[in-house]
């Protein structure tokens, strides 16, 4: 078999994940300090210049912008934890009960079901973060990706040498998974915790 899973090696996405998280707490961080800035700048000399309150409307709206994206590429990457959650120990542990043909077509359709279920993230409007966006999508490509090979091994003429070949490396593909679902959780509980 020359399919390799790109979860066997998922560094790259852990550490995108990981930068997002950095980035996305930075720009909230700047956000909150620019609206503490201008509510004492407003409250200072909005009597004599009252067109100085003017900043802190308009950057309380920023900031209600800006809030609302970023909660909900907590909330996308939380139900992506939850759908990868599913794919480790409910569809990939199917491969381990695999003994006859007509196990292995029964898997094929359950994979095929997964996937017809739909993303998790395009539950979610992340058009004003595309870094996550593009994340999160990557590794909703990455899920398919995988079910297509376990779907075309599993409907194969010679379907029980490549069953044989998807136990040898499951348990470092589900590691791999479980480490992109751990960065998941990581960045949602770090957005949700700084996000104001």
């Amino acid at each position: 078999m020359s399919y390799i899973s790109p979860f066997i090696d998922p560094a790259q996405y852990i550490s995108k994940l990981n930068n997002l998280s950095s980035e996305g707490i930075a720009i909230d961080d700047w956000v909150a300090r620019i609206v503490r800035e201008a509510a004492d700048l407003s409250g200072r000399y909005a009597s004599d210049f009252p067109i100085v309150s003017e900043i802190n409307t308009s950057l309380d709206q920023f900031s209600t912008r800006w809030t609302k994206p970023l909660l909900d590429s907590r909330d996308a990457a939380s139900a992506l934890s939850g759908w990868l959650l599913r794919f480790e120990q409910v569809y990939l542990d199917m491969i381990n009960m695999i003994e006859t043909e007509q196990d292995a077509k029964d898997v094929a359709t359950e994979f095929n079901a997964y996937l017809d279920g739909g993303y998790p993230s395009k539950q979610y409007n992340l058009n004003a973060v595309p870094g996550p966006k593009n994340a999160f999508e990557e590794i909703e490509g990455l899920v398919t990706q995988d079910s297509q090979h376990i779907i075309s091994v599993l409907e194969a003429a010679d379907w029980k040498q490549g069953v044989e070949e998807l136990k040898e490396t499951l348990p470092q593909v589900q590691n791999g998974v479980k480490q992109v679902r751990n960065a998941l959780e990581d960045y949602a509980t770090k957005i949700s915790a700084r996000a104001t």
